[in-house]
């Protein structure tokens, strides 16, 4: 069977159906401990598995997507980016389920990160079905497999140890158990007792007991083995992981033999996805220490359909940078080309190239069920010097340049989502030279005889001219026939003294068309 479109989801989507057979319901994994905000790194992986779910949907597949969230995992290192890092250190080696919210707006720490991230996804079509694993271990869901896991622990070691320089300690056991007093995982010892019972003592605060596996809230595997129980418990066709996973003797590596051992499955198909930095920053982003930006924080700059054009332009085994400083521009450009040219395409007799650009586009789309409107969208570029001309005014932009191209509803929301995020831009990132206020009445500035004739012959050009009526290439040629070549003021000089005059800096946008948005009677004004 072959794939849709040589997209790599296609690709993907083609592998786990020639390889795990046709079957009623393929089960797509991906997951994520909430030990910090969510960031737009950890949003490649749901972003893959939404793409080849996607792709599999589109070959008339039915499609599982589970996102687990391992919000039964320790609290290991306060971040940086938390309110009262202080009030923290204490619930250190504590379940990040069972301590407090620092910003007070969740029941838990855990679950304030994870409602973020749920209504993050949804703002771009995913909504995928969530396993909260502190859940499923609390409600002893896992018991059968714990046990299991317990009674096989050599097996498990040997497999483990095969990628250790140092083997683990005799009395390794696969498991974390949690103080039922004081929920801290640090132990002075823990202890296998066979059938259900499971013995430790808690380092932290002394407390000693013996509890049923098939009873207890607090025992859990620990993540190279909680992931291949996972794949078997759920049925995992196909699950991503990022380059730590990734390396040989790493989690999917030794996961792969031990559901293999101990379940007797063979563990999901797998595809390597790379780092997401951001343009101008540097190093990996991690939850934990704090350094990141969030989706919510990219969703200001880019609009939701663009965040998955940008994914689903990347192959996911290639690292690459979100670009947050000037060449947000560059990317919104190709963003509109690569959307307008994809209107014009028959998928019927298209190139393989245009129909991987179509495919692209299809993928993009946030609503999969109506997946695509020809909506023609305000350049960006241009639209952020208009609304720096308005003085930031969005309303007042979209009434003086935008009114007459974008009355319906539809297109009045493409204007608005996209001003929106230009006026974030234009505060948050652009850099300084992009930026200036026009001013709102005359300034004076010191001019020589030559500078002041050819400041008066531009105004007196700009007074006869009728700029709605030429375009900027004429208005360039006028001021070069009309003011510089009628004086020895240096053309460095003069477009100096007319930035100055209408923004108050030296640079500013290309003048020819700056001056067909300003318009007349505003340039008259600040020429006085």
């Amino acid at each position: 069977m072959k794939p849709l479109s040589q997209h790599w989801a296609d690709q993907a989507a083609n592998r786990i159906i020639n390889q795990q057979g046709d079957k009623e319901l393929y089960t797509l994994a991906s997951g994520i401990t909430p030990s910090g905000l969510v960031h737009v790194g950890n949003f490649r992986e749901v972003i893959t598995v939404d793409l080849v779910s996607r792709a599999l949907e589109a070959r008339g597949k039915q499609v599982r997507f589970v996102y687990s969230w391992d919000d039964f995992d320790t609290f290991r290192k306060v971040p940086k980016n938390i309110p009262n890092k202080e009030e923290f250190k204490p619930h250190l080696h504590k379940p990040i389920s069972r301590i407090p919210d620092p910003w007070q707006k969740a029941d838990s720490y855990s679950a304030g990160i994870t409602q973020t991230f749920v209504e993050e996804l949804k703002q771009l079509g995913i909504e995928p079905e969530y396993i909260y694993q502190e859940k499923q271990y609390a409600n002893t869901i896992y018991a059968k497999e714990i046990r299991h896991a317990l009674e096989n622990v050599d097996t498990i070691k040997s497999i483990l140890n095969k990628s250790r320089t140092t083997p683990l300690a005799d009395n390794w056991l696969p498991t974390v158990i949690y103080c039922s007093k004081c929920q801290s995982d640090e132990m002075s010892y823990q202890k296998y007792l066979g059938d259900w019972d499971y013995g430790y003592k808690c380092a932290s605060c002394g407390h000693e007991e013996t509890i049923q596996i098939n009873e207890t809230k607090n025992l859990k595997l620990v993540w190279r083995v909680d992931w291949p129980m996972r794949w078997s418990f759920e049925n995992v066709d196909f699950e991503p992981g990022g380059k730590d996973h990734s390396s040989r003797g790493g989690s999917y590596d030794t996961g792969c033999e031990i559901i293999e051992k101990l379940w007797g499955k063979k563990a999901p198909i797998y595809l390597q996805y790379d780092f997401v930095k951001i343009k101008g920053g540097s190093g990996k982003m991690s939850s934990s220490s704090g350094e990141l930006l969030t989706l919510g924080e990219i969703g200001r700059i880019y609009e939701p359909q663009m965040i998955r054009w940008i994914f689903a332009n990347q192959r996911p085994n290639h690292d690459f940078a979100i670009s947050l400083d000037e060449d947000v521009i560059k990317v919104y450009d190709e963003f509109d080309r690569a959307e307008e040219k994809s209107w014009s395409i028959d998928s019927v007799t298209a190139s393989s190239k245009d129909l991987l650009r179509l495919r692209v586009q299809q993928l993009s789309a946030v609503d999969k069920v109506k997946p695509y409107k020809q909506i023609k969208r305000p350049a960006f570029r241009l639209l952020c010097n208009r609304l720096q001309i308005c003085g930031g005014n969005i309303e007042r932009t979209f009434e003086k340049f935008y009114q007459k191209d974008y009355s319906n509803e539809n297109l009045h929301s493409a204007f608005l989502a996209r001003a929106t995020r230009a006026m974030n831009w234009l505060k948050l990132y652009a850099p300084e030279e992009f930026k200036y206020h026009l001013h709102d009445k005359p300034v004076h500035i010191e001019l020589s005889s030559e500078e002041h004739k050819a400041l008066t012959s531009f105004r007196e050009l700009i007074k006869d001219l009728e700029i709605e009526n030429l375009d900027p290439k004429e208005i360039n040629d006028l001021i070069w026939s009309k003011c510089l070549n009628q004086t020895s003021c240096e053309p460095k000089a003069f477009y100096k003294i007319i930035y100055q005059k209408l923004i108050g800096r030296d640079q500013g946008p290309r003048l020819p068309s700056f001056i067909k948005e300003i318009g007349q009677e505003k340039i008259l004004s600040l020429l006085e």
